[in-house]
């Protein structure tokens, strides 16, 4: 019927050719298809056919659909030079339309109000075997306002599908995006079933019955007011917070300063106390040797024997002092050890935080280790 000419030039108006010459009417006027042939045609005369990258073609000989042929330049076999074969272009560019659904024949919704709309979509036909067959059918002249028209009836029932599950309310205010969401998923899925590509679809406007659209906004308004008070009130709820936040911290850290002067104040007066103890040990020791040498005792001290006294009775003394030292510091290492019980229970009881409860046990663990080698020397 036709073979493909490659890499083949032509130009516009050649008498052996057939092309779709277009008369841009710069509107809806526009036809989106041309058929060939239209009265006072002869194909016998014509030996090319050209289908240009914005168009499809199909062919059909005797009514009989042969092919969809895409942008190329075709040789017309002497088979198909014949009554009975007839091309149709068909513009696959896009195409877009205003459309709108008046109030006063609008559509209802589910509490019986009539809802108006407007908009615009931009497609194109993808399809155009599916297109003409089931949207054209048959008609030899086809404009994007016969396109225009065709949308409009589509949508009208499309329209009542998705409308008839929803107040005027709903629609207007309280769940607009997601009827229009529904919307255009039904529209894009009834496109597609008559070989149209939808590309965008916007609802610019909905007119509802008089008074009810300023009604339905206010009520809006109502509601978004209230949402802003309770915003503030749950602002002001957080802010509370934080001050209460910030007071617990604080009187946590002055706990833990009072803890920190309390275990300074208590190891101060353990010193203080065994440097007392130590120094009466040596004071008294020193009192009686003093008394010693004033009562002229030194002949006593000069004598063998006496000196054995005396080194025996300084041992005594040494032994005495020393159990007085390592009772003092076995004292300190219980009272540490007790402390150290303290802190446990002050953990346990969420009074004074891990990182404080660590560096006082680490400070005492430490001064236990030195007061235990005190009592190993």
């Amino acid at each position: 019927m036709y073979k493909e000419i490659k890499n083949m030039k032509t130009k516009d108006f050649d008498p052996k050719i057939i092309s779709w010459q277009r008369e841009d009417k710069g509107s809806l006027d526009t036809p989106l298809m041309y058929v060939y042939p239209q009265p006072g045609d002869n194909i016998k005369e014509k030996k090319f056919f050209v289908v240009k990258d914005y168009e499809k073609a199909l062919f059909y000989n005797k009514g009989v659909l042969v092919d969809v042929l895409g942008g190329g330049v075709y040789e017309i076999d002497k088979r198909a030079k014949v009554k009975g074969t007839e091309i149709v272009w068909i513009d696959t560019s896009f195409v877009e339309i205003q459309w709108g659904v008046p109030q006063t024949s609008g559509i209802p919704t589910k509490d019986g109000k009539i809802i108006g709309l407007h908009g615009n979509l931009k497609l194109r036909i993808n399809d155009v075997k599916k297109f003409y067959n089931d949207v054209v059918a048959g008609k030899k002249i086809w404009t994007g306002n016969d396109l225009k028209g065709w949308i409009i009836s589509l949508l009208h029932t499309s329209l009542r599908d998705v409308f008839k599950n929803y107040t005027a309310k709903n629609v207007i205010l309280e769940e607009h995006d997601r009827v229009i969401t529904l919307l255009t998923s039904k529209i894009t899925d009834e496109f597609v079933s008559y070989g149209l590509d939808l590309e965008t679809f916007y609802v610019i406007g909905i007119k509802s019955s008089e008074g009810m659209e300023q009604l339905y906004k206010l009520e809006k308004e109502k509601a978004s007011i209230a949402d802003e008070l309770e915003l503030l009130k749950v602002k002001g709820e957080l802010e509370a917070q934080k001050v209460d936040m910030d007071a617990v911290r604080k009187a946590r850290e002055r706990q833990e300063q009072i803890l920190d002067a309390t275990s300074d104040i208590e190891k101060t007066k353990l010193i203080t106390e065994a440097k007392k103890m130590e120094g009466a040990v040596v004071m008294d020791l020193l009192e009686r040797e003093e008394k010693a040498r004033v009562a002229g005792d030194v002949k006593i001290i000069e004598t063998a024997g006496d000196k054995e006294i005396k080194i025996a009775e300084m041992q005594v003394e040494s032994e005495k002092n020393e159990k007085i030292k390592r009772k003092v510091i076995k004292q300190e290492i219980a009272d540490l050890k007790e402390k150290l019980n303290s802190f446990d229970d002050l953990l346990a009881e969420g009074k004074i935080s891990e990182d404080v409860y660590k560096m006082r046990i680490s400070r005492i663990e430490k001064e236990l280790i030195n007061l235990e080698k005190n009592l190993i020397d």
